[in-house]
């Protein structure tokens, strides 16, 4: 019997356990498997025995533990982002889709974050209690799964990053047990929770720390969003201009640097998309910008809740895609310069990979420094090469990755000891570079040993890296 059949043969007992508490599609052919299949990106994608659909926490438990008794292998999905929720016929995919809610508590400044609710969905409701949370730039990105990983967002300095937001969890863990996991129950678990939650259980729900919208501009909840477009053959003077702004904590100024053919026209250009949550008029903080005199200038102000439905088109799903990560400890203004030179020879090259950015992400203030340590560490960065890989041929998978290494390369310089890998992102590079320290890292093996010692939740942190 092939693993398919064995995971095909074993479903009627699952599917009758669950009842209206699940839905099972098993048909790889049939429209609506496709449609939960549809992964952000195409890049790795495998095929299922199967896709299960809880409704509930306790569909979700009882889904694990039929998994476990079998020895049947699972991965969690939830937004559809992550480039590793992908598994083959021998296994099946949880999907957290009709598993959603979220519950706010204005009293309390916390929100409970459950299955499989989208970032949107959260700022949204969170905003109409006159809130907001550290979240991501992406609309349809899992709030769970980026909360576990780190997440950065366009508030780091005011909220600290995602992870710092995690107040409790709900686990499922490898033994097939629900627990709750807080400081007073579970201390260390939760520790590891708050950075790297996703190797250690299925997380069903977070409670996490929400700030009042009056900490942003004009004590409104808003944020000045706007951009500069340069030709890229003034990047030298743009770049000098921007080193002096990223690295000047007078104001709250944030934002991407970007190498990019933006749509419709495609012409290559130099594009600075800046955040600004401070309340004076943009033309201050980005008054050297300005006086560059730059091809083409936006500029408005929106609710934070809002701040993302511009970049709709990055969620699209399909095509091959993916982020390369990872933390700068300066910004070198030669190796920007050298990097569009590296991205020309992309778009030459491979002219399927025509949405592909190379950015710079910055924060001109340091990230709120957390209450407690936890697994993320990465609170001393300021900058982020955030560069998005986007092609559409699968033959170009290794040049396009080769440019993108190169580019790295270039923003990082040559001093190893310093390179940072942002660990929910990319999985190259040594696991020590991704969590920064022995003493972290020895810490989450141990945990890793004792909550999945069988690599039920992937074998991180089990193998040597």
């Amino acid at each position: 019997m092939t693993m398919s059949h064995h995971v095909l043969s074993h479903l009627p007992v699952l599917q009758a356990a669950l009842g209206a508490d699940c839905e099972i599609l098993r048909d790889p052919q049939d429209a609506r498997f496709q449609q939960r299949l549809a992964r952000w990106t195409d890049i790795d994608r495998k095929v299922p025995a199967a896709i299960v659909l809880p409704r509930t926490e306790d569909g979700c438990l009882k889904t694990v533990r039929w998994a476990l008794k079998l020895s049947i292998p699972f991965v969690p999905k939830s937004g559809g982002h992550s480039p590793w929720s992908t598994i083959g016929t021998e296994g099946i995919i949880i999907d957290l889709s009709l598993h959603s809610d979220v519950r706010v508590d204005a009293g309390a400044r916390t929100a409970t974050v459950i299955g499989s609710v989208l970032a949107k969905e959260v700022s949204v409701r969170l905003a109409e209690a006159g809130l907001f949370t550290a979240l991501g730039n992406g609309n349809s990105v899992g709030a769970i799964p980026y909360l576990l990983g780190g997440g950065g967002s366009i508030t780091n300095s005011i909220t600290g990053f995602g992870s710092d937001q995690i107040l409790a969890a709900r686990v499922i863990t490898a033994k097939g047990e629900l627990i709750e996991v807080t400081e007073e129950t579970h201390p260390d678990l939760l520790w590891a929770v708050k950075g790297a939650g996703q190797f250690f259980g299925l997380v069903t729900q977070l409670t996490v720390r929400a700030h009042p919208l009056s900490l942003l501009r004009k004590q409104q909840g808003l944020i000045w969003v706007g951009g500069f477009i340069f030709p890229l053959d003034r990047a030298v003077e743009v770049a000098r201009v921007m080193k002096q702004i990223m690295d000047d904590p007078q104001h709250a100024t944030a934002g991407l640097m970007m190498i990019i053919a933006p749509p419709p026209a495609r012409i290559p250009s130099l594009v600075i998309s800046a955040r600004y949550t401070g309340d004076e008029a943009p033309e201050v903080p980005f008054k050297a910008l300005y006086d560059l005199q730059p091809t083409a200038t936006t500029g408005r102000e929106l609710p934070i809740q809002n701040v993302s439905d511009e970049r709709e088109a990055l969620c699209a799903k399909g095509d091959f895609k993916r982020f390369g990560i990872v933390g700068l400890h300066e910004f070198r203004t030669d190796g920007f310069v050298q990097a569009i030179e590296v991205w020309k020879k992309l778009m030459h090259e491979c002219p399927d990979a025509i949405n592909s950015t190379f950015n710079l992400q910055w924060d001109s203030r340091p990230v709120k420094t957390p209450e407690k340590e936890s697994a993320m560490s990465s609170h001393d960065i300021r900058y982020w090469q955030v560069n998005i890989i986007w092609h559409t041929d699968e033959k170009n998978r290794r040049k396009v990755d080769e440019y993108n290494d190169e580019c790295v390369a270039l923003m990082r310089g040559p001093d190893e000891t310093r390179y940072i890998d942002f660990q929910n992102a990319t999985r190259t590079g040594p696991i020590q570079r991704r969590y920064r320290g022995e003493a972290r890292l020895k810490k989450l093996r141990q945990l890793k040993g004792e909550w999945d010692p069988q690599g039920v939740f992937t074998r991180q942190l089990l193998d040597i890296d």
